[in-house]
């Protein structure tokens, strides 16, 4: 019995370990790939702003919802003046017969159901702002 009671804590303390240990990976990723998280942009903007973290939060997340309703209703959005948003429409296709160019032997490519994809273009306020 008393050698469960020292097995516990042992679990405990590796769980432990294992826990700081990918929060250290996660931090050197974070610096690695040079990019803020979304949490350091919410923060970044609630320190200039003079709001709380959870209302930048609350106005992004509304913003967002405002942009993909307008997506859906008319096409295009703007945003700020600085990006255009543009919602392209992919048509459906057909299977179709193909060959594999490795083995040569002929294949068929599934059918693919129509999509939407939102497409990016930077306006020249953000132009300007980088260059």
């Amino acid at each position: 019995m008393a050698f469960m009671a020292f097995m516990k804590p042992m679990k405990a303390m590796k769980a432990m370990k294992a826990m700081k240990a990918m929060k250290a990976m996660k931090a050197m990723k974070a610096k690695a790939g040079g990019g803020m998280t979304v949490a350091a942009v919410y923060q970044t903007v609630a320190d200039k702003t003079g709001l709380k973290t959870k209302e930048v939060k609350a106005i992004v997340d509304s913003y967002m919802g405002v942009c993909s309703a307008e997506l859906k209703k008319s096409g295009s959005f703007k945003i700020a003046g600085m990006l255009n948003l543009k919602l392209k429409k992919k048509p459906a296709t057909k299977a179709r017969k193909g060959v594999n160019p490795f083995t040569k032997e002929p294949c068929v490519f599934k059918a693919k159901p129509a999509s939407q994809t939102i497409r990016v273009l930077p306006l020249k306020k953000m132009k300007d702002s980088v260059n």
